[in-house]
């Protein structure tokens, strides 16, 4: 094995445990090819620690960019808010699903 190919492995680890424990509906090599799907789950039940192992692997701009993409139903309210002040982003009006 490559010195590269070794040093791929734990973030390679890393990401499909993120996946797997986040993001538990589906396979986690189908939800790494879509990760804000797993960033907003994270966003919104993630520990200190996953936020921070993601955040190495994907950076922060790449949570803004799930954030503000975010469906409605994909974050509640509370965590809405949290992320928005926390990356000192505008607060839009939180996105709700209609229905009818």
């Amino acid at each position: 094995m490559t010195a590269a190919r070794r040093s791929r492995e734990p973030s390679r680890r890393a990401r499909l445990r993120l996946a797997e424990r986040y993001v538990w509906w589906q396979e986690p090599t189908e939800t790494l090819r879509e990760p804000p799907v797993l960033l907003r789950q994270i966003l919104r039940l993630g520990t200190g620690d996953d936020y921070g192992a993601a955040r190495r692997i994907w950076g922060i701009a790449a949570f803004k960019r799930a954030l503000v993409t975010a469906p409605p139903g994909a974050l509640d309210k509370r965590s809405w808010v949290f992320w928005h002040r926390h990356y000192r982003l505008r607060l839009k009006a939180f996105p709700r699903r209609h229905f009818g």
